[in-house]
């Protein structure tokens, strides 16, 4: 009686607190970024050296073959400089920098299964050398970039463009922010998320020598933004570019949630309210789902996770640079750099 007693015990325990996935290899590479079309399959591109390789996956524990989809001179790529990928049902959309700062854009149709040539996004030549970007995809085939840009007076500022085509064109760019400082925070990741007709833009300011998380919000797809608006109530008082982005991320309410670094401090913060401490660590991730806000970050060359179940850090192992992205139904997939790999694991 006690075996099958100690093994119905096991099952119980095993159901309660189930053992995390293992951790997947993905293939050589550098920078990995991801995103969830409204099917729920997940996109995801990587560089190795000058080539950018894309993937899929449906499960987050198998992923099609990974495709070299082209050669990017000069490609940037390393401390979150690096592809970015955007996802809607009908296409798929790539941007990627080169070294000398201009952001080339790759299109999937879909329907036809066909990549369409690389084209230019920045309509002055030559002004993203930070190579700094983010990118979101809209309901209605939309997307939504945002680079920091050095155009007219050689000092960063937020500039943006968008795509009403699926990525076939872009707009002129717009000055979506322009610090009366004189510059943005210089070396510090751009996010870009959306739900429905609203986006958000997450970056690092430079003012009154406080470099603090801002955001910007539109309600019309990206077409107009408000007024930059400070995240937090602290600041952060600092000579130099800490090169730490933070994450954001929207829920299907789009409600909004950040989480940034100060110091050697994250905090998590939603706009208008005072920020909560969360640990110390740095290059902190977020996605919002159902049951919760899920983090990762990295701390002395270990990522950390933190998950609706488990509000205290726990380490995932080795890596960098660490990404957040939703699968269906509610899960959550973390995708990371390691020793020249891109691994992935679902939380």
């Amino acid at each position: 009686m006690l075996p099958y007693l100690f093994t119905f015990l096991s099952i119980l325990n095993w159901m309660a607190n189930p053992r995390p996935a293992a951790d997947l290899k993905l293939g050589a590479g550098k920078h990995p970024s991801a995103a969830t079309d409204p099917a729920g399959t997940v996109h995801v591109v990587y560089g190795l050296g000058n080539v950018l390789y894309y993937s899929t996956t449906q499960t987050g524990d198998q992923f099609t073959s990974a495709i070299r989809l082209d050669s990017l001179p000069e490609l940037q790529l390393g401390a979150s400089r690096g592809p970015q990928i955007a996802a809607s049902a009908q296409s798929i959309v790539i941007l990627a920098i080169d070294k000398p700062g201009n952001i080339w854009s790759y299109m999937l149709d879909r329907a036809t299964g066909n990549w369409q040539k690389r084209i230019r996004v920045n309509d002055v030549p030559e002004v993203a050398k930070e190579g700094f970007m983010g990118l979101t995809a809209g309901p209605d085939n939309s997307y939504m970039a945002a680079w920091l840009d050095l155009r007219g007076d050689k000092r960063n500022k937020l500039v943006g463009a968008r795509s009403i085509d699926g990525g076939k064109t872009w707009s002129a760019n717009e000055v979506l922010y322009a610090s009366p400082d004189g510059t943005i925070c210089e070396c510090c990741q751009v996010s870009v998320v959306s739900q429905g007709r609203q986006v958000a833009i997450l970056f690092r300011n430079f003012l009154n020598s406080y470099r603090d998380m801002y955001l910007l919000q539109s309600t019309d797809g990206g077409q107009t933004f408000g007024k930059a608006e400070k995240i937090g109530k602290g600041s952060w008082k600092l000579a130099a570019c800490p090169m730490d982005g933070g994450g954001l991320s929207i829920d299907k309410s789009g409600h909004l949630s950040t989480v940034w670094r100060r110091a050697d401090t994250l905090y998590m913060a939603r706009p208008g309210q005072a920020e909560t401490e969360l640990a110390t660590g740095k290059n902190a991730k977020i996605v919002s789902t159902d049951h919760g806000d899920y983090l990762v970050f990295q701390k002395a060359e270990q990522l950390w996770a933190v998950t609706p179940q488990q509000k205290r850090p726990v380490a995932l192992g080795p890596g960098a640079y660490a990404k957040l992205v939703r699968l269906k139904p509610d899960r959550v997939l973390c995708i990371w750099e390691h020793e020249g790999a891109v691994w992935a694991k679902t939380l």
